[in-house]
């Protein structure tokens, strides 16, 4: 470990991995819609031999700091991160905004930091509204405090409660149920100022599953090269855990042609929620990784990043609808609101 400045505008430690060493930079905890304590995250990743990982909750960076500090403790190097809920063209983005501390209190970040205190604060007014609604059309939440358990009040933890209430059965009908009401369970920040931010703080961002048809969207190669024109946007996750071979060439490839890098994330919200955190080559998101600070020690002469088939874990499409309908997917909130166009 050396110690030197990694472009996250302070000086820092480096760490150096083995090229095929497992890395997730694309992880949810309890702080946003998940129910990953950062405790039970990082004992995970640990001891599956995990080196380098990232925390991305939706719209706050809460579990960061403490992620950080238990990583050191079990030798996994945690990248600060947060997936940003973004604005742009008439409908809403996630963006992986990595490299930056939430603790940072120098001039370059405050910019950054003032974005993720206004979308919090808009969640909670949100959230507050959101119960002021339901509690009035009849349903009580007396569970309220007890699901928010100390944090503060965010519409998922509204909507959870009115599920545990049994008014509604799940996030979506929740969700339905509010917007139906006049209230809204989701907030956005315009994306040319959250790329801007994060450049400012010496931090780069990455559109999040582009190739995600049932999250917010599709963002087609046209997307791409208007958002990059627009903002500088710097990544695309290319690897991601639904994605086929197919896909992830596609979008190594757009990354590669526009001087992009690529980033690699499961997405994981809890144990087996929809996965586990993946243990991607960290060669595979080498750029990126490079320029958070991680060096990787070199592939053997010859040897190629990646090819077909080098991801055991691949997502394999199928080659005919299948008989039955699979049962109903695990729902995010971030989910429900792509679903329901409530930006």
């Amino acid at each position: 470990m050396t110690i030197s400045s990694n472009g996250l505008g302070a000086v820092s430690e480096r760490v150096t991995i083995p090229a095929r060493a497992p890395v997730d930079l694309h992880l949810h905890t309890l702080a946003s819609d998940g129910a990953w304590t950062p405790s039970a995250l990082i004992d995970h990743l640990a001891n599956r031999g995990f080196r380098v990982a990232a925390v991305c909750d939706h719209d706050t960076q809460r579990s960061v700091g403490q992620a950080i500090e238990l990583g050191k403790m079990r030798g996994v190097h945690v990248i600060p991160g947060v997936e940003v809920t973004c604005s742009w063209n008439d409908r809403q983005l996630h963006i992986l905004c990595y490299g930056v501390r939430p603790d940072r209190t120098d001039a370059d970040a405050a910019g950054f930091l003032a974005l993720m205190r206004q979308i919090d604060l808009q969640l909670q007014d949100n959230a507050a509204d959101a119960a002021r609604r339901i509690e009035a059309d009849g349903k009580p939440l007396p569970n309220l405090e007890t699901v928010q358990a100390g944090r503060p009040l965010w519409p998922f933890h509204v909507l959870s409660a009115a599920i545990e209430m049994k008014h509604v059965p799940n996030l979506t009908k929740a969700a339905e149920l509010v917007v139906a009401l006049g209230g809204t369970f989701t907030a956005d920040l315009p994306l040319g100022d959250v790329v801007a931010a994060t450049h400012e703080a010496g931090g780069v961002c990455s559109i999040a599953h582009p190739g995600r048809a049932d999250a917010v969207g599709i963002v087609s190669e046209a997307d791409i090269d208007r958002i990059v024109a627009e903002t500088g946007m710097d990544g695309l996750e290319a690897h991601y855990r639904s994605y086929s071979d197919q896909q992830t060439a596609l979008y190594r490839r757009l990354a590669e042609e526009r001087g992009m890098f690529v980033s690699v994330g499961s997405d994981s919200h809890a144990p087996h929620r929809p996965v586990n955190p993946r243990p991607w080559h960290a060669v595979w998101a080498r750029d990126l990784l490079n320029r958070l600070g991680v060096d990787l020690l070199p592939l053997p002469d010859g040897e190629p990043d990646w090819i077909f088939g080098m991801d055991p874990e691949v997502a394999v499409p199928a080659p005919e609808p299948p008989p039955s309908p699979d049962p109903e997917p695990m729902e995010t909130e971030a989910d429900v609101a792509a679903k329901l166009g409530d930006a």
